[in-house]
């Protein structure tokens, strides 16, 4: 792939992260899964030339996590008292304890 195929597909993460915090500006953890989701959507064939560069370069830059990679974190999280959404039971807006 060349160099400037490889800066669009970066562009494109870049593009896709910054929507996420845009949406969601307070919830770090709400802005990483809505990106994480959008890359999937976005890059389907994770396989591809294309989709190996997009997902290396949103793991390394953005700290890209698979759906089975998420469900660990939330599962370690939930031990801690934590939330899908990063928050504890005194703060989650969305009632995740209720």
């Amino acid at each position: 792939m060349n160099t400037n195929a490889a800066r669009i597909i970066e562009q494109k993460v870049d593009e896709l992260y910054a929507t996420a915090s845009a949406r969601h500006p307070t919830y770090e953890t709400v802005v990483h899964r809505e990106f994480c989701e959008s890359m999937l959507h976005t890059f389907v064939d994770a396989e591809s030339p294309t989709g190996l560069l997009a997902f290396q370069h949103a793991r390394q830059k953005y700290g890209y996590l698979t759906p089975d990679e998420i469900a660990e974190d939330d599962l370690k999280n939930s031990d801690d008292g934590i939330c899908s959404h990063g928050l504890d039971f005194w703060t989650c807006p969305r009632g995740c304890f209720g």
